[in-house]
């Protein structure tokens, strides 16, 4: 932490002498910022093969949304039961224990639930917390969704892409269309992970607002994005059905990454081919 501070300060000390070749090497260093994990995407692409699916060059389908499932009515349990899962989900010794007691608390409505699913997301072993997210993402009460939009904004640098995810992942199910503000920010994430998350859940629930989101990630001059976040979104924009023939054919000539330009150039060669069918 203190190494990320004096990085920080050093960065603003020369951001402020003006131009050079200092600010010209600061400038360079800001752009290359997104990170990605191999070993965390091989989770996150095993749990969500959807997200795994995004960054393969393959055809592309227009993507349907589903409305989620109804909540299932809440299991009777006697309190001691409940304590007891509560006390396995704080204090047993196997990690798997205390992922499946929060399972297990998914659909339990009790008052101590909720506050205690919040404390096992800082369980050591980020198993357990991402059952703490899925059992939270089925709770509809206020504290729940707050904590997974706290989890996602991740202000303290404490959550991992998995758990990130995991709280995306629930958010997209329960927010309105009108409240996804916070997801469409995280196209911007740090973690390349979440950023490829996000780029999956508009183009799933609101196609109708790919391009005003998405375009931007291959329109980006600063080398900002990832690679594969790169081809994630240009998937996802030939999913929503974005790229006509002329689009496609605009971006094409400013592509010089091999894996998006296969993309753009099979949605222009279909699209050129639809309108000229269609006349």
């Amino acid at each position: 932490m203190w190494l990320e501070r004096g990085f920080t300060q050093l960065v603003e000390h020369v951001r402020g002498r003006g131009s050079g070749r200092w600010q010209a090497d600061v400038e360079r260093l800001e752009a290359e910022v997104q990170r990605f994990g191999d070993q965390a995407w091989r989770r996150i692409a095993a749990r969500w093969p959807a997200l795994a699916d995004l960054v393969r060059e393959r055809r592309s389908v227009r993507a349907r949304y589903r409305e989620p499932a109804s909540p299932q009515p809440a299991p009777v349990l006697e309190l001691a039961a409940i304590d007891a899962l509560i006390g396995q989900l704080m204090a047993a010794g196997s990690w798997q224990t205390r992922a499946s007691a929060a399972l297990s608390l998914a659909h339990i409505d009790a008052d101590a639930v909720v506050p205690a699913l919040v404390r096992a997301l800082r369980d050591p072993s980020a198993e357990v917390a991402v059952a703490a997210v899925d059992a939270l993402a089925n709770h509809q009460d206020a504290q729940s969704t707050s904590t997974l939009l706290a989890v996602l904004e991740n202000a303290d640098s404490y959550f991992n892409p998995l758990t990130r995810v995991a709280a995306m992942s629930g958010l997209a199910r329960r927010l309105p269309l009108n409240e996804l503000e916070p997801i469409f920010m995280a196209v911007r994430d740090i973690d390349a992970e979440v950023s490829i998350a996000a780029v999956a859940v508009i183009a799933e629930r609101a196609p109708g607002l790919a391009s005003e989101h998405l375009l931007p990630i291959l329109r980006d001059g600063h080398g900002y994005y990832l690679p594969l976040v790169r081809l994630a979104a240009a998937n996802a924009l030939d999913r929503a059905g974005c790229l006509n023939d002329s689009l496609a054919l605009e971006l094409l000539q400013a592509e010089g990454d091999p894996a998006v330009r296969r993309v753009l150039s099979r949605a222009q060669q279909r699209t050129s081919h639809d309108q000229v069918a269609f006349t």
